[in-house]
């Protein structure tokens, strides 16, 4: 399910719970200070992971290194480029994160289907003053980390009627409102189905011809939606 390098990350990782603890120092000039501030934390644990994954020997690639721009991935893991997302968030506060922007994210899996199968790990983090831990790691894929919503079949943030980004579910709750998909089958049936009641009867050309060019990929959206 889960490619067999980002396993081997993860159970690293996690082993080394305890140790995942340190700050950060801004300089300019000089003149240094403690960051004690959350703004700006998820790109440097980001960019820590890169470095760290690189220089314990696993096999990891950062595209923007490559002088690429695209938005994703965050990193390629193994010799077949698999696709590796880093998510974080304030362990204090529950997950508010983007996943995706909802409207790439229909389009690129018909141009890239394999971006559903992508690894995502996800760190939560906890700041005492200057003091940065790590308090806790998974290893998902997004359907296990999407949900639905009161207004849509998929969890989105909406501003002023205006679908932004997929959000995530609080999916290590006990009893959440909204519960986890229980796979990509369902997750992707939920997209399309969002899209579908957020841009309406007028553009159901559009909609539909999302839907047919995953076709080969999840035959049965073909079933369940057309």
């Amino acid at each position: 399910m889960y490619h067999p390098e980002t396993i081997k990350i993860f159970k690293k990782l996690t082993n080394d719970l305890g140790n995942l603890k340190g700050y950060t120092i801004f300089k300019i000039g000089e003149i240094s200070i403690n960051v004690t501030g959350r703004d700006g934390l998820g790109g440097l644990i980001e960019e820590w992971f890169g470095v760290w994954a690189k220089q314990t020997g696993f096999q990891i690639k950062n595209p923007k290194e490559e002088g690429k721009s695209q938005e994703f991935p965050d990193f390629y893991i193994g010799k077949d480029n698999s696709l590796l997302e880093i998510k974080t968030f304030d362990a204090d506060r529950s997950p508010n994160f983007d996943l995706a922007n909802f409207e790439s994210y229909c389009d690129s899996l018909a141009k890239t289907p394999e971006r559903i199968d992508s690894d995502y790990l996800i760190f939560a983090y906890k700041l005492n003053g200057k003091n940065l831990s790590i308090t806790n790691i998974w290893l998902k894929k997004i359907w296990e980390i999407s949900c639905p919503s009161e207004r849509y079949p998929l969890k989105t943030q909406v501003k002023r009627n205006v679908i932004y980004n997929i959000r995530p579910a609080t999916w290590y709750s006990k009893n959440p409102q909204y519960k986890v998909f229980n796979n990509k089958e369902e997750f992707i049936e939920a997209l399309f189905e969002t899209q579908r009641l957020y841009r309406g009867e007028s553009n159901k050309d559009l909609y539909l011809s999302k839907v047919k060019s995953l076709k080969e990929v999840l035959p049965i959206l073909t079933k369940r939606l057309l």
